[in-house]
């Protein structure tokens, strides 16, 4: 099985990561962001809506949520999904610690 198959098994929805989300990965270091990115991925690829994720408190509707990954990590983000968003796109707004 290749990579890009092992990912559309784990993952039904495109994981795409905002400017702020990727400064706030690398102000992590490597080995942590490497453990946010796995938990990303498995806690919110396959149900964004589910799992530890809430509609963000004071928030703009269900499309805007935030969750608990990896253990420690706060992530905010966006679920983008309905007619003609094919594949469903997750965008990762912030990681914070």
């Amino acid at each position: 099985m290749g990579a890009a198959e092992r990912h559309r098994r784990v993952s039904a929805y495109r994981i795409t990561f905002s400017a702020q989300a990727r400064a706030d990965l690398l102000a992590l270091g490597e080995l942590l962001a490497q453990e946010v990115l796995v938990g990303i991925t498995a806690e919110l690829g396959t149900d964004p809506h589910g799992g530890t994720s809430i509609e963000r408190p004071l928030g703009g509707g269900p499309w805007d949520r935030v969750a608990f990954v990896a253990g420690w990590a706060t992530v905010r983000y966006l679920v983008s999904e309905g007619p003609g968003i094919d594949p469903p796109v997750i965008t990762v707004i912030r990681v914070i610690p």
